[in-house]
């Protein structure tokens, strides 16, 4: 028998600065061949070819990330906001996990100069409490990868 969790709509806001201009920061996030190099937590992999972005207000956003024990988390949902390179944001529509209905990301891409980025991640989720400490350890795991891919860029 199935966990049942308690589902509700639920914010986290996460803010990092990076040291990449902000064309290049936009860039590792919209172009499939750079999300592969990072998206997801560590040990974790999202594969090329389980990416397909349209790139464009209601265009596809799918991405699958693969765990370490081979299990697949499916992210399937659109693109809400385009705007290069200050503002992106998807939804994920359909998912398989218990924890969690649905859910909208909104990330600020903000010019800090001198070839520094802001990232100001905003995620609305209608999901249980116990995803919100993994939602946000994941975030962070996954940005120690950008970070890290930025860094040898």
């Amino acid at each position: 028998m199935s966990e049942q969790f308690e589902m509700a709509e639920r914010t986290i806001v996460i803010e990092r600065e990076l040291d990449a201009p902000r064309e290049l920061v936009w860039r590792v996030w919209t172009d499939p061949d750079e999300v592969t190099k990072w998206w997801g937590p560590e040990h974790f992999t999202t594969p090329r070819e389980k990416i397909e972005f349209d790139l464009r207000t209601g265009g596809v956003c799918r991405m699958t990330m693969v765990g370490p024990d081979g299990v697949e988390y499916a992210n399937d949902g659109h693109f809400g906001i385009v705007e290069p390179p200050e503002r992106l944001s998807f939804a994920q529509e359909t998912t398989d996990n218990p924890m969690i209905e649905s859910g909208e990301t909104t990330v600020e891409f903000i010019d800090l100069g001198e070839g520094r980025t802001k990232l100001v991640i905003t995620s609305r989720m209608i999901c249980a409490e116990e995803l919100i400490p993994m939602a946000q350890a994941g975030w962070s795991s996954q940005l120690d990868k950008l970070e890290r891919l930025l860094r040898n860029a």
